[in-house]
């Protein structure tokens, strides 16, 4: 059976992911990336999404190892697909939560790499293991990792191929929150950042990318969006809200 995608409303303007391949311990494969590319070209009004793998004890256990058989001269690797399809996640204008309570690794740490926040459980795993596979992981992979850990930390995932647990994980700051009740944390974040302007949350996330090297050249374009924002309906809803001193009610324009 290939993996699934279950795309589920949890909440107001909160949507989840649910990674499902119980065959395969959760493992991606074209099909999913398909589905998740889907999932997010039609997340319009979407204010938070919530990735997170079915059952208990796994996030993901990577790309699916049948699917990886022989790749000839001019045909795509499949984690070039991989990467593109993550990207689409990583750049989404809302932001993304992964829910990690298990394994996590290889394309499934990337996964979890490519969303904004990350909370896990105490059973959290994170590992990249291509060199125990034999293959070397593209350019893309490398540099999202890097970004979550730093390129020392990312270079020793690598290259040892050792797993890491959930506390080295909050450590290194691939784990933005750790508990025991994950999934609770995890929902109230999306709550969290569902409730704030979609506008103002959605170009600073833009923001960030900037900083982090993503779009040198579309700094015109953040001041654009800068501008919008401090004329919105959400920046007067936000004033009034504060000075009335009541709950604000943001509609995203």
């Amino acid at each position: 059976m290939p993996a699934t995608l279950q795309v589920e409303d949890v909440a107001d303007g909160v949507r989840s992911l649910t990674l499902s391949h119980p065959e395969r311990k959760n493992a991606l494969d074209a099909g999913f990336l398909d589905a998740l590319e889907e999932a997010l070209a039609q997340g319009a009004g979407v204010r938070a999404w919530l990735v997170r793998g079915a059952g208990n004890g796994i996030f993901s256990a990577g790309y699916d190892l049948t699917a990886l058989n022989g790749f000839p001269a001019g045909s795509p690797l499949p984690d070039e697909r991989l990467g593109h399809v993550l990207d689409r996640l990583t750049f989404h204008p809302a932001p993304s939560v992964a829910l990690v309570t298990g394994l996590a690794v290889g394309a499934g740490c990337e996964l979890a790499a490519a969303c904004d926040f990350r909370v896990g459980s105490p059973a959290a795993r994170f590992s990249m293991p291509p060199a125990k596979l034999g293959v070397v992981y593209a350019l893309k992979g490398l540099r999202r990792l890097s970004s979550r850990v730093g390129e020392q930390a990312a270079r020793r995932m690598f290259l040892t191929a050792r797993p890491i647990d959930a506390e080295t994980a909050a450590r290194l700051g691939l784990l933005d929150v750790l508990s025991a009740d994950a999934e609770a944390q995890a929902l109230a974040l999306c709550g969290e950042l569902a409730a704030n302007a979609p506008l103002a949350v959605q170009g600073l996330k833009r923001g960030f990318q900037l900083l982090g090297g993503a779009g040198e050249a579309d700094l015109e374009g953040y001041e654009v969006l800068r501008r919008s924002s401090f004329n919105s309906e959400d920046a007067r809803e936000g004033k009034d809200a504060l000075l009335s001193r009541r709950a604000p009610k943001f509609v995203g324009k």
